[in-house]
């Protein structure tokens, strides 16, 4: 009997528990709108466009304001890796994928002192 209820207790529990699909590099081509903050804390001057689209190798290619500022990026779990390059310099970021398909995380730019790089990307 006890094997019954625990089996059933586990049965119940998988179905009832939020379910949570892998995210990935097709699952987040689109059109984005950006908000964020500069590597010094300072909040962007408004909210900009970013299209990521899936690249010749399979990565994502990443383009904001039009082309100015381009990366690449990969998912990896539930999380978008990214390289780019904006005013010359090198970027990395670390988004976290959320459940609504917006992507949140913070960023770090080669040669800037500050470490509050953060970026919010809205699906269109």
């Amino acid at each position: 009997m006890k094997t019954v209820f625990v089996l059933s207790l586990l049965a119940l529990l998988g179905w009832s528990a939020p379910s949570f699909a892998q995210a990935t590099n097709a699952s987040l081509i689109g059109n984005y709108v950006v908000t964020g903050t500069e590597t010094d804390g300072k909040a962007y001057d408004g909210p900009g466009p970013l299209v990521i689209a899936m690249d010749r190798n399979g990565a994502l290619e990443l383009k904001w304001d039009g082309g100015k500022y381009v990366g690449l990026g990969q998912v990896v779990g539930n999380q978008l890796a990214i390289a780019s390059v904006a005013e010359g310099k090198l970027v990395i970021g670390i988004m976290d994928i959320k459940p609504d398909g917006s992507l949140e995380g913070k960023y770090w730019r080669r040669t800037d002192a500050g470490t509050k790089g953060t970026e919010i990307w809205k699906k269109k």
